[in-house]
């Protein structure tokens, strides 16, 4: 089994979730404007960065250009070119923002890594199973590897969201493992997007509890999926969950948002009445 940061955050929050997502693999139809925004934003900054690392020249404007060809009103959420245009304008000034804001010097960027899990404490490995992910940006403060992730924001983060993030965590093992550091500095660089958008930087660290902490609940999450525990899970995360409708047995957005073979499928399932 191959977990990432974004599959036990999936779990951990609704298994049901998960199932939908990660076991019946059903999205929706059409990307969010938000998320394409956030996707957007993560591909200019990791394309201007690969090419200062090359020493080559990087064109942002073009590189928007070619990244947006492929969204459309067919599968983009947006209600007209004009407002597919704002977004994409609005991503490159938070590219740019970010760019000249931060003045980062990257190790690396986008970087993708696969290792088993170890609790580091007792030696014992869990060889069945893999922690996966791609790292935004490791960068060398004062001589020390740091992991950064980028996220854009509607608002201020709360920095206990920094201080316990397993998305972090999860980085922070992997680096943990390549530098042999005890402590490993993470970071999240958070772009605000409000009528005046800024960088907020949360500056946390892992250290070895931490990694013991993500064994056991990978473990845990791992026996679960392979004994298929799904269930739902209730809460104030549902209000922006993009599976409310199926949980809620409304039919008619169930089809709208994720297309007439999701809706079958789920039929089948006896997620959905018949």
């Amino acid at each position: 089994m191959r977990l990432s940061k974004s599959r036990l955050a999936s779990y951990i929050t609704c298994p049901q979730k998960y199932y939908l997502s990660y076991e019946l693999r059903i999205r929706p139809v059409k990307i969010s404007p938000d998320f394409l925004i956030g996707l957007s934003t993560h591909h200019l900054i990791g394309t201007h960065f690969t090419c200062m690392k090359q020493g080559k020249l990087c064109d942002l404007k073009e590189v928007l250009t070619d990244y947006w060809s492929s969204y459309t009103l067919d599968n983009a959420d947006f209600t007209s070119m004009e407002e597919l245009e704002a977004a994409r304008l609005e991503s490159l000034g938070y590219a740019e923002l970010f760019i000249h804001e931060t003045a980062l010097e990257p190790l690396e960027i986008e970087y993708e890594f696969a290792l088993p899990l170890v609790d580091i404490t007792t030696g014992e490995t869990l060889s069945d199973l893999e922690l996966v992910g791609f790292i935004d940006i490791i960068d060398q403060p004062n001589g020390t590897p740091r992991v950064i992730e980028i996220k854009t924001k509607a608002r201020k983060a709360d920095d206990f969201q920094a201080q316990v993030s397993l998305e972090l965590t999860c980085y922070a093992y992997w680096l943990m493992f390549l530098s042999e550091q005890e402590v490993i500095p993470v970071a999240y660089a958070n772009i605000i997007k409000n009528k005046k958008p800024y960088i907020q930087w949360q500056d946390e660290e892992r250290s070895l509890s931490d990694f013991v902490e993500l064994f056991h609940t990978a473990r845990t999450v791992a026996e679960n999926i392979t004994d298929k525990r799904f269930y739902k899970n209730p809460g104030i995360h549902c209000n922006w969950c993009d599976y409310k409708p199926i949980c809620a047995q409304d039919t008619d957005v169930v089809k709208e948002r994720f297309g007439e073979e999701a809706l079958e499928l789920l039929k089948e399932q006896n997620l959905l009445p018949r």
